[in-house]
């Protein structure tokens, strides 16, 4: 049955940005409203305001107004009254309740979908200093206050006579899908500033159309910005220096974005610099905005060029005042809005008007029942008391869950939506709040005394959006939050603190038994949503990895909260001579990549030949830390993973042999480049492709860059003139062969090599089976051949798939295997630019010269089949 749709053109923007950038109140004025008063200003997880503001555009580009529910709702009545008078069907908007659709017992079955993740709406919270006794974590209050034990779904369901009569006039039926309203809608989200959620950046990216990366000009690019959470204006914990300058956190935004392709239209999407406190960029000199847009165009990349708006051609920062804007900031504000809705992509979508009708009436009844969690059951039971059909209530979910408007993971936790997408985070606060708590910042995140003093000179804020040092406020006890961190840090009974607290603080470990104590109970509600529910989902999402374990409680590793490590201690566990170096094109890896990555090899879910445990010593994690990770592999030895920033490296040490050495290279280069791939795919990065590396020979050890490897050679990714083959090193890189080969094929999915000479298709046949155990024990075959080959000028390649393919078309013989790698091999040269092309000729020649040259008859074979001179009988 026909009925009404709304057409909307859709733009996603997303706010990012370091904690105390300027990035929430910012946004208040990017879509002309006023900014926030300072007592509710608040770090983005723990939320006084939305996380997402839905905005409808009036009038022009540039005025923009947020969306009030119950006017839209109104407006959209009036449209039905009109439109049910112009079908003659105005009684029909006073039926009696007994006419509409009654709730269905049992739900509807449930397709699969891909699973996004963001983040959106929020209430008020309360807060704590640090970990006492007697009080909760600073986490938004959104659980469950309990609702009267007579109020149900059934009861709220029970609608009002203006509630009747807006669902009888959407079940108008129509001869065709009218048009009732055209509009163009943004949806503007703000994502958390601290380091623990920008490893999940990612999960905000769905359907976005532009990101606007916020920045203080107030701050040189050289200084490394202090993090730290506020509410309401005051600390909930003591600031931190992070790890990693303003430059370097821009740069890793732009990485992020640049490999992130929006799936608007399949266009990728764009990037918007926002520069905060205009008013105070003089603290910052001599270096200048000007200078920040010099420095600011050398950190993107070339092919990203196209997806940056700018001002103007020689100017990147749109400079704003958001504290306190003025009749210059407001106009800058109405250029972002403008710049984005006339160069972002936006989706154009038709949207029945009983999805308004539906999401409405899920929030009205989720906070009706005093919980933003619902069972899809009771999702469903609304949806047929609105008369949606099963494959519209299924689309309806999908669509709330890919633009942030709710969450459904279909296929991770089929029987629960999240009404407040924000609940995610909510959970994930409670843990991040909780090791802010614990903790007191070690010597190399705290800041040094010049570095202060010269702070303390500019005037420079460490507080959200404030022009005043924070220890200056106080807590309602007169005490400041530092002071009140440390003493109750000092005076908490322990013994009433969540059991394996000590495991959380040191090693990031977490079980049921503690995710289920009190600091973090909100949002579980008995039967819908669970301690349960919430551990398999964090794990599917690579937040959590399962740990195996002998004795004691399942245990949970949370790799994102984990401390970063000293230098000394990455010295003393990396003692490979040659390690496995990961270089990423265009700058370094994305936001969460090595997070996630961790948890992935880690994972029982995702299982490996050989598996990969924590190394321990003396019971305890021997290494583990946020950027560094010391694995244990049965049987082999010992791996680990740091991340540099800009690349990863992996060292093996503790192997038996050689050979053993050998073996666990070549596990160690697969695992980690499939690792990759499949976390990308998780993440939605599109354009990630990693590459094997060494650690340039040009590069100076206090600031090291890498030099990609490709046919026997490496090339400087810092100057692209500076190259040199790998034999000249006299450095033995046993991982090189099979990371070459692994890399390769995780992106073989790229356009194929072509050559000049055709290959017609292998045959296949049953008579006998090749009996090859490993594939590279059949490419050591070869290895006179490549010899030979080298010594011609050529440089052999073979990836994997192509390998795995002749191996399974032709089952006759070793000698026609080996012949189709031999070609397949020779096919993949054709892509040396550095030798030429090399010809068949010259390979039958390699070929005939195989062991001692006993081996014409292969060679014969490859001359016959290519048309080629025979070799010459021996």
């Amino acid at each position: 049955m026909k009925r009404g749709v709304t057409k909307r053109k859709l733009t996603k923007l997303v706010m990012v940005g370091i904690a105390g950038s300027g990035k929430s109140t910012s946004l208040q004025t990017v879509i002309g409203e006023e900014p926030l008063a300072e007592d509710q200003r608040t770090s983005t997880p723990l939320l006084t305001r939305p996380v997402q503001t839905e905005v409808v555009i009036v009038h022009d580009k540039v005025h923009w107004k947020k969306r009030n529910p119950e006017e839209k709702k109104k407006y959209i009545a009036s449209l039905l009254r009109e439109r049910a008078q112009r079908l003659g069907q105005a009684s029909l908007t006073s039926q009696d309740p007994a006419s509409l659709p009654t709730p269905a017992p049992s739900s509807p079955a449930q397709p699969s979908s891909s699973a996004q993740q963001s983040s959106t709406a929020t209430q008020p919270v309360k807060t704590t200093g640090s970990p006492t006794t007697n009080t909760s974590t600073a986490v938004p209050d959104r659980s469950s206050r309990a609702a009267p034990a007579e109020v149900t779904l059934e009861s709220l369901l029970q609608s009002s006579e203006e509630d009747q009569e807006y669902i009888s006039l959407i079940n108008i039926p129509s001869d065709s899908h009218e048009t009732l309203l055209d509009e163009t809608v943004v949806y503007v989200v703000d994502s958390g500033g601290q380091p623990e959620f920008m490893e999940a950046m990612a999960v905000f990216l769905g359907e976005t159309s532009a990101c606007v990366l916020v920045m203080d000009l107030s701050q040189s690019l050289d200084e490394h910005p202090q993090i730290g959470y506020w509410l309401r204006g005051k600390a909930v914990s003591k600031p931190y220096r992070c790890i990693r300058t303003n430059e370097e956190n821009l740069k890793k935004f732009i990485q992020t974005v640049n490999t992130f392709t929006s799936k608007t239209k399949g266009q990728p999407s764009m990037l918007l610099f926002l520069g905060t406190h205009r008013d105070q960029a003089h603290k910052c000199l001599p270096e200048t905005v000007a200078d920040k847009n010099e420095r600011l165009k050398k950190l993107i990349p070339a092919k990203f060029e196209k997806q940056i708006i700018q001002l103007d051609k020689k100017t990147l920062i749109f400079e704003i005042n958001a504290l306190n804007p003025d009749d210059t900031d407001r106009k800058t504000a109405e250029k972002v809005r403008s710049y984005i809705l006339e160069q972002c992509p936006a989706k154009e979508v038709e949207i029945p008007v009983r999805w308004d009708a539906f999401e409405e009436k899920l929030r009205s009844l989720a906070k009706g029942l005093g919980r933003q969690v619902m069972s899809r059951e009771e999702c469903w039971r609304v949806a047929q008391s609105l008369g949606l059909e099963e494959d519209s209530f299924n689309e309806a979910l999908d669509f709330f869950h890919n633009w942030s408007l709710m969450f459904y993971f279909r296929d991770i936790l089929p029987e629960v939506v999240f009404i407040d997408p924000q609940v995610i985070l909510d959970k994930v606060s409670e843990l991040v709040v909780f090791m802010f708590e614990l903790r007191e910042p070690e010597e190399e995140d705290k800041t040094s005394p010049d570095e202060a003093a010269g702070a303390a000179a500019k005037g420079q804020t460490h507080g959200p959006d404030t022009d005043k040092p924070e220890p200056t406020s106080t807590n309602t006890d007169g005490t400041t939050p530092e002071k009140a961190a440390a003493t109750s840090s000092q005076t908490a009974d322990e013994s009433l603190l969540p059991p394996g607290w000590q495991q959380f603080e040191k090693f990031g470990h977490v079980t049921k038994a503690f995710l289920e104590d009190k600091r973090f109970s909100s949002h579980y509600h008995r039967g819908i949503f669970s301690c349960e529910d919430l551990i398999h989902l964090l794990e599917e999402l690579l937040v959590f990895a399962k740990l195996e374990s002998e004795e004691g409680p399942e245990t949970w590793l949370m790799p994102s909260v984990l401390r970063h490590v000293a230098e000394e201690k990455v010295k003393e566990v990396c003692v490979s001579a040659g390690p496995l170096v990961v270089d990423f094109p265009d700058g370094g890896p994305q936001n969460g990549i090595f997070c996630s990555l961790m948890a992935h090899v880690l994972s029982p879910q995702h299982p490996h030949p050989h598996p990969w445990k924590l190394c321990l010593s003396s019971n305890l994690p021997k290494c583990l830390y946020r950027d560094c990770i010391q694995f244990h592999v049965p049987d082999f030895g010992s791996v680990t993973l740091v991340d540099r920033f800009q690349y990863f490296e992996a060292h093996v040490s503790d192997t038996t042999s050689e050979e053993e050495e050998q073996k666990l290279w070549q596990h160690v280069g697969k695992s980690i480049f499939n690792g990759i791939e499949t976390v990308s795919d998780m993440l939605g990065y599109s354009n990630n492709k990693p590459r094997p590396a060494i650690i340039c020979p040009k590069s100076h050890s206090d600031k090291a860059h890498t030099a990609y490897i490709k046919d026997g050679k490496w090339n400087c990714t810092s100057d692209m003139g500076v190259r040199g083959t790998l034999a000249e090193l006299g450095t033995v890189l046993p991982w090189c062969d099979e990371a070459c080969n692994q890399q390769q094929s995780t992106v073989s999915e790229a356009a194929p090599v072509t050559t000049t000479h055709s290959q017609p298709p292998p045959t296949t046949s049953q008579q006998s089976t090749l009996d090859i155990d490993d594939h590279f024990d059949v490419v050591s075959e070869l290895g006179d051949v490549a010899h030979v080959w080298k010594s011609l000028g050529g440089a052999l390649r073979l990836r994997q798939p192509d390998l795995d393919r002749i191996k399974a078309d032709h089952q006759q013989d070793s000698s026609s295997c080996l012949s189709e790698m031999v070609t397949e091999w020779l096919n993949q040269s054709y892509n040396t630019e550095r030798f030429g092309l090399p010809s068949w000729k010259m390979l039958v020649e390699a070929v005939a010269h195989r062991n001692g040259g006993n081996n014409n008859a292969l060679a014969i074979h490859i001359a016959t089949k290519y048309k080629v001179p025979a070799p010459a009988q021996n």
